[in-house]
């Protein structure tokens, strides 16, 4: 009778660990798939803004080139004839280095800390070192987008220019850059001035042809952005 008591109170006991274990095991889980949520939550509103600021810099990009397509094809008096914005445009597009500057916070901090792995979802893990790689091989195309920048820029003072305008410069948020005032609009003179320079021209190309390049990145990391998206929410 001892013995099956003994028994008995053996296997309660050995329950009753197992169950604690459970318990133990069930929580922290439950806590790690919770800290998981916040991180996903994290990474979505992350990945929105990346989204969000790519498309502008690619809606950007595109028009400015489309600008100069059509702009070195009109005559002197369908030039003659623009909307002084048009005009603006086109002198604000010749070569603007605007590169897409990603929000990469969370993503850092889930890989430098080692806890990636948090994320049940591999394909998800995957795709967000891919999209910091695509950033990084990007780095390239935009430093040549500067480079060009800065000679378009010296060669446009030979041309007449700097030129401004608060319509067309503006800030990240809309406002007005605070140009000097003495610096003027461009003008239909200004923009004839431009295209029958063909130096300025050549360095216009050269830039557009590294605009080129460097949207070949950027589209990339639109697609990559936007797969990255709908795994957050496959996950949530």
């Amino acid at each position: 009778m001892n013995g099956k008591r003994i028994v008995l109170e053996g296997g309660v006991i050995v329950v009753s660990i197992l169950l604690a274990f459970g318990i133990d095991a069930a929580w922290e889980e439950y806590k790690e798939r919770r800290e998981e949520q916040e991180i996903l939550s994290a990474l979505k509103f992350e990945y929105e803004k990346n989204l969000e600021s790519i498309r502008e810099v690619i809606a950007f990009h595109e028009r400015a080139r489309d600008q100069i397509d059509k702009m070195v094809v009109r005559t002197e008096e369908q030039i003659r004839s623009l909307e002084p914005k048009i005009l603006s445009e086109f002198i604000l597009g010749m070569c603007n280095p605007w590169s897409f500057d990603a929000i990469l916070g969370t993503t850092d901090a889930l890989i430098s800390s080692g806890k990636l792995d948090i994320l049940e979802d591999p394909e998800l893990r995957i795709a967000l070192t891919t999209f910091i790689n695509l950033v990084q091989d990007a780095t390239e195309d935009s430093d040549f987008m500067g480079w060009d920048a800065q000679r378009v820029w010296v060669a446009e003072i030979d041309a007449g220019g700097p030129w401004t305008d608060p319509a067309t410069e503006v800030g990240l948020k809309g406002d007005a850059i605070g140009a000097p005032r003495y610096l003027p609009s461009a003008t239909a003179d200004d923009v004839l001035r431009v295209i029958a320079d063909q130096k300025l021209m050549g360095l216009i190309g050269r830039c557009h042809l590294n605009v080129g390049y460097y949207l070949s990145e950027i589209y990339l990391m639109r697609d990559q952005a936007t797969l990255i998206l709908g795994l957050i929410g496959d996950s949530q």
